[in-house]
This record gives C-alpha cells, structure tokens and sequence, in this order.
C-alpha cells in the first residue's frame, strides 16, 4: 500500500510528524502530546481513523509506525472448552473484523485474503 503525503488529512499528517518526534525522544506518543500541550484525545481520534485504514498498527512497538500491507497481526490459540463449541481457526484484522473458521482454511483462500486478491 502506497500512500502519498497529500492522501493524508492535515491531522495525520501532524499526528505522524509528533510520532517520529516522540520517538526521537524516547518517550511515548501520550507522553509528546501531555508534555507539549497536545489534546491526547485528538491523538487516538486520529490514530483510530490511520487504523481503520491499515497505515498504523496497534501495539506498543509499531503503533505510530505507517504498515505495510499484508502485516501480521497476533493470533491466540485455545483448546475449546468443555461443552462448548468453539471456532478451529479466528482471526482477526487491525481494523476490527473477524473471521471465524469452524476448521482450518485453505492455504490458497488464506493467501488469497492476505494478498487481497480475489478468491
């Protein structure tokens, strides 16, 4: 995914310019915003939107780092409980959604939704 400075809002822009500061700080993003004045609420308002749009990723290491597309992103693993009935597979992408598999996919569907193709 390629994204141009000028397909950015003014606000992402800003927010991706305190990002690189604060991590030429040290310090993280909440710190730069609260030690500068910064409206911390503004900051996740814009970080959810760059999330919901694949250019940032959630986590400590990478949060205000643009992704690449076709990242990873965590998966959990669980025996099901008892009596229940639980998905074989989930997973789940940064911008929120879900998929759940009642077994495993197939390896050509899996890579087909990673790639973004069509399947």
């Amino acid at each position: 995914m390629d994204i141009k400075h000028e397909d950015l809002t003014a606000g992402e822009r800003r927010y991706l310019e305190h990002a690189r500061a604060a991590k030429s700080q040290g310090i993280s993003l909440a710190q730069y915003y609260r030690a500068n004045g910064l409206s911390v609420y503004t900051l996740y308002n814009i970080r959810r939107g760059l999330i919901r749009k694949g250019l940032v990723t959630r986590g400590r290491a990478a949060r205000a780092t643009p992704s690449k597309s076709g990242g990873f992103v965590a998966v959990r693993v669980a025996a099901p409980s008892v009596g229940t009935v639980s998905p074989t597979c989930q997973l789940r992408h940064p911008s929120g959604w879900v998929i759940e598999c009642g077994s495993l996919p197939d390896v050509r569907w899996l890579s087909a939704l990673i790639s973004g193709e069509a399947p």
